[in-house]
């Protein structure tokens, strides 16, 4: 009787660290992006939302590379100053979520080029993005809508000093 517990006991375990090693399969994404209520660009500035598939960001000037990643920005230029806020997503799938963990782990990055501000560097600290391609029609280039909301802060802020929100088109960079 000692034997046949030990037994069924040893396979239960056996059972249970399978179980607990098998590889869980990434959840399906389940959101929608409203597509009302596009960000405008701000009064008197130039906005682009472009993406490039088969990219990488390198370095803190995020200088574009061939990768393996679809890169997403938005560049804001007006009243004597320049903002790019960077995102890397993965190239497979028709949507995407960037987490919190993802973007304090590098995955967004913000740059910001200002001649007459002093110099505080301000990097993406905390958010969320989430991005949807949207359905190709025969008269329409292939573009995503992203909705971003992204606090941005000095290096080792807990609390942003401001928060990018936006929610646009993206088109693909011409080459």
């Amino acid at each position: 009787m000692k034997n046949a517990f030990k037994t069924t006991a040893f396979t239960l375990l056996i059972i249970s660290v399978l179980m607990a090693c098998k590889k869980k399969a990434d959840a399906p994404l389940d959101f929608t992006i409203d597509e009302q209520n596009l960000t405008e660009c701000p009064q008197g500035a130039n906005c682009s939302f472009l993406y490039a598939d088969n990219a990488a960001m390198i370095g803190n000037n995020l200088t574009l590379t061939k990768g393996q990643y679809r890169i997403f920005w938005v560049r804001s230029q007006g009243d004597g100053r320049t903002y790019w806020l960077y995102m890397q997503a993965p190239m497979l799938g028709d949507k995407f979520l960037l987490s919190d963990a993802d973007v304090k782990a590098g995955k967004v990055k913000y740059v910001s080029y200002c001649a007459a501000c002093y110099g505080i560097d301000y990097k993406a600290i905390g958010g969320t993005v989430k991005g949807i391609k949207i359905a190709k029609t025969d008269s329409s280039p292939e573009k995503w809508l992203i909705e971003a909301r992204v606090g941005i802060g000095a290096e080792g802020a807990t609390e942003p000093v401001s928060t990018v929100v936006l929610k646009q088109y993206y088109l693909a960079a011409v080459e």
